[in-house]
């Protein structure tokens, strides 16, 4: 066999093994500041206290009627979210009592999960604070949310990591048949915690 003959074997050999050899999944920690790591290790604390807050100030009725929403044990098996449209609405919990923040419930708005390889892009897309970033499987019953906050009136997010009070990050889990939840552990803004629950958007198709 000649050398070109043995290059050209070669070549095809490392294909065919590049081919075969599966993807690892990407760990969310590689992307996240170390700020944003200890915000997600603390979830479980956060919405201990941000749901502790909210009955603390009278509003225990309404997060019993949103069960098990708010329940820190809700998490059940597959996590990750399926591309498609989603229906969000964003709830804070536990800021001053005094200003009356102890529990805030947003109108639903519009969200969208969309599929890269084996990375899922979640973007918010209607309401006057947005966020867009990246969802990473962190086990079967957790994934994690990395991105970056801003506003509609702006063109697009800053890069993750270059502002810290536009970082985010949210724990992911799926707590019912199509519903999840994003966590998002000691915001830099009003709350203890922030929580989105998320359902998808049914589309009927016109005739």
């Amino acid at each position: 066999m000649n050398m070109l003959s043995l290059i050209a074997s070669a070549a095809l050999i490392a294909a065919g093994s590049a081919a075969t050899t599966p993807v690892a999944e990407p760990d969310w920690r590689e992307r996240a500041t170390e700020a944003d790591q200890k915000r997600v290790a603390g979830w479980r604390e956060a919405l201990t206290s941000g749901t502790e807050g909210a009955v603390a100030a009278g509003q225990s009725e309404k997060l019993t009627s949103r069960t098990p929403l708010f329940d820190p044990d809700a998490g059940l098996e597959r996590s990750m979210m399926p591309a498609g449209l989603y229906h969000c609405s964003l709830t804070k919990l536990g800021g001053e009592p005094d200003r009356g923040l102890p529990y805030i419930a947003y109108p639903s708005f519009r969200c969208r999960v969309v599929r890269q390889g084996n990375r899922f892009q979640f973007t918010k897309l209607t309401g006057s604070q947005l966020t867009a970033g990246w969802i990473y499987q962190d086990g079967d019953r957790q994934s994690v949310y990395v991105g970056t906050a801003f506003y509609e009136y702006e063109d697009r997010a800053a890069a993750y990591g270059q502002s810290e009070k536009r970082d985010q990050v949210a724990v992911v889990h799926r707590i019912g048949n199509q519903r999840w939840r994003m966590i998002y552990p000691f915001p830099y803004y009003e709350s203890v915690v922030n929580v989105m629950e998320l359902t998808p958007v049914r589309l009927s198709l016109s005739r």
